[in-house]
């Protein structure tokens, strides 16, 4: 381990602010009331964001930190205290946060996973081919798995993509890369 991991929300780029539990569709609703735009379809959303009973860890609405408008929907979830990992789900319209606001916006949300749980893994359940967002932080991304034809979206069915970060790799990389963006601020 190479220091404590600091719980940061906020960085010059981007903000992530603690809201209310949502499930399934629910935080496309709002998104899509606040006129977001990019973001997965409904049922995509109904299909891999959190269920009522996958239990919610922590839920964040993710701010533009120049303007405070909201450009997304941060939650971890599905936290496993016996397997040590906890479902991470980012969504957010990159026309609004631009691609620094949404890179630092999955590191915040990565950061706070390993920061506030003894988790050895962050996961992520996809459709996208990757985590372009993500990997721009410079910490290593394993695929654990795919699943295919998983999701209906609309007629047809979707592939899922199962994408994990490691405590190990987040730790060489990924902590510093939020410790120097939050100093940024």
């Amino acid at each position: 381990m190479h220091g404590v991991i600091h719980p940061h929300l906020r960085t010059r780029a981007a903000g992530l602010v603690s809201t209310k539990e949502r499930f399934g569709a629910e935080p496309r609703e709002e998104l899509s009331r606040r006129g977001l735009r990019g973001l997965p379809s409904e049922d995509v959303f109904a299909s891999l964001w959190p269920r009522k009973y996958e239990g919610v860890a922590a839920q964040f609405l993710v701010e533009d930190a120049a303007t405070d408008r909201v450009g997304g929907y941060a939650s971890l979830h599905a936290l496993s205290s016996q397997g040590r990992y906890v479902k991470c789900s980012v969504a957010a319209d990159p026309d609004v946060l631009g691609p620094e606001a949404l890179t630092d916006a999955f590191a915040l949300t990565v950061n706070y996973g390993f920061s506030m749980w003894n988790v050895r893994k962050v996961y992520f359940w996809v459709v996208d081919l990757g985590l372009p967002a993500l990997r721009a932080t410079g910490v290593e991304i394993v695929r654990e798995g795919t699943l295919l034809e998983y999701v209906r979206d609309g007629e047809r069915l979707r592939t899922v993509r199962i994408f994990a970060v490691y405590r190990e790799a987040w730790d060489a990389v990924g902590a510093d890369r939020v410790r120097r963006a939050v100093e940024a601020e």
